[in-house]
């Protein structure tokens, strides 16, 4: 078994090492320097969050507590690291920081009191979608936007997610694609754009501060819940995103990092952040084998915030107990694939989800989405993550409709639920009516926006400060 190799004069501090993972200790012993979380004790309240009734209070509230929290209980770490002039970044959305040091640093931490675990920076591995092909369009839709009745919400109740900002989580976008440009938060007048606040890369693996998509991966999934020409669920929602993923894989770092974003757009120097920014639904197609609870801090802040956090269920089937985390969460909705046939995706992950929760939470099209790609051409994939973006688009559409809803995640779960289509199959458990391959069934964006509530919500109004600063008057009851 490797063990740290402490410097002269700390090796009487034998039980603070235990607290670095094996995983930190064979990288200190190899190289005498390596990259690693230090975790620390505690989280912050959120119960102001909670108490607040409207969704740009309680990103605010969130903010606030978290942020505060960390600059408090992280205070001793960073001037120990400022002092030996360490590389390090803090985080508020968990009570963590990444450092880079050597072997004797990582034992200094460790004697922190307030600090609870050292541990290795790991790395997930973006699904990868299967190529596809095109499938029959649908009266000049794709037949996966008709399928789970889209158009009948534009044309017959006349939502098409106006007033609503979608984010993902993911490889990026083509910001210019001609079926997302119009719809992009950072698009201004006379044809510039301003990506502060609208786009982040954290690992900085863009060209330029403009929006980039090294995968295609994202700028699918952005068509799919954006797009313009027939291939989008709510072409009238506007979009902003954050690179997760920095091409194939996407580190822990990143995603954290993005999910921290999400809650608190910054400036493109990662400075200034605004609550006030934040989108009201975020999608995301990644996710790793298995139940791990080291994303449910962010799920759970996006959330008290007022933030629908939608997830694919992964691409493990066709067993059962394949469900990916962050989508088994309780706290995460979750999406299983079906194909043209409404056939279940053979490889769209089953199973129980945490605590026993039935997992996939409902099911949306998955073979053969036809959607946009970098380059400003088209291309069909396959997988879970083609069917997730189906869902947070018509949570656009649903609190498009219905304004009152927006930000209330508890009573837009179950318009979801009860309107979907009941498929049975008990082959992973559960009845035949909610089960862990279909969920709650297939999903009927029409209904779903039907049995919204739209009656009585006044105006919504607003005003705009000298900083651009966007405000919400309360709404009339």
């Amino acid at each position: 078994m490797l063990s740290l190799l402490l410097p002269h004069g700390l090796a009487h501090a034998a039980p603070e090492p235990q607290k670095i993972s094996e995983a930190v200790r064979a990288d200190l012993a190899k190289d005498d320097k390596a990259t690693f979380w230090v975790r620390l004790k505690g989280e912050a309240s959120l119960t102001a969050a909670h108490r607040a009734t409207t969704k740009d209070d309680k990103a605010k509230q969130v903010y606030t507590a978290k942020s505060q929290h960390a600059r408090s209980s992280q205070a001793n770490l960073r001037k120990l690291l400022d002092a030996r002039d360490a590389e390090f970044t803090p985080f508020w959305i968990v009570n963590a920081v990444t450092v880079t040091a050597d072997a004797k640093l990582a034992a200094e931490i460790a004697e922190l009191p307030e600090v609870t675990a050292i541990e290795p920076v790991r790395t997930l591995s973006l699904p990868k979608p299967v190529p596809g092909t095109a499938e029959a369009k649908v009266n000049a839709v794709e037949w996966n936007v008709d399928r789970i009745n889209a158009p009948r919400v534009w044309n017959e109740l006349g939502a098409r997610g106006e007033g609503i900002v979608v984010a993902h989580i993911d490889t990026g976008a083509q910001f210019d694609h001609p079926e997302i440009a119009a719809q992009y938060r950072g698009r201004i007048s006379a044809g510039g754009h301003d990506h502060n606040y609208n786009w982040f890369d954290p690992a900085g693996i863009c060209p330029s501060p403009a929006p980039c998509d090294n995968n295609g991966h994202g700028t699918h999934v952005m068509g799919t819940m954006v797009g313009a020409s027939g291939i989008g669920v709510a072409p009238g929602a506007t979009w902003i995103a954050a690179k997760g993923c920095e091409g194939q894989t996407c580190t822990d770092a990143s995603l954290l990092a993005a999910g921290q974003w999400v809650l608190a757009p910054t400036d493109l120097t990662g400075a200034n952040p605004r609550p006030d920014l934040a989108p009201d639904i975020v999608n995301n197609s990644w996710g790793g084998a298995g139940f791990d609870p080291w994303y449910k801090a962010t799920v759970d802040a996006w959330i008290a915030a007022g933030i629908f956090p939608m997830f694919a269920n992964g691409n493990e089937g066709p067993a059962c107990r394949t469900s990916g985390s962050p989508g088994q969460y309780v706290a995460s909705y979750s999406t299983g694939g079906f194909d043209v046939n409404n056939v279940v995706y053979n490889r769209s992950s089953k199973g129980e989800g945490e605590n026993g929760e039935i997992k996939p939470n409902i099911s949306a099209p998955a073979v053969n989405v036809r959607s946009s790609v970098p380059g400003g051409g088209y291309s069909s994939f396959t997988g879970t993550s083609m069917a997730s973006p189906h869902v947070a688009a018509t949570v656009a559409l649903i609190w498009s409709a219905s304004p009152r809803l927006q930000g209330d995640i508890a009573a837009t779960r179950p318009l979801l639920d009860s309107t979907a289509i009941d498929v049975s199959d008990t082959t992973c458990g559960g009845t035949a009516a909610d089960n862990n391959v279909w969920g709650e069934g297939r999903l009927d964006a029409f209904a779903a926006v039907n049995a919204a509530p739209r009656e009585g919500l006044g105006e919504l109004k607003g005003t705009v400060s000298a900083e651009g600063r966007r405000s919400r008057a309360p709404r009339s009851p």
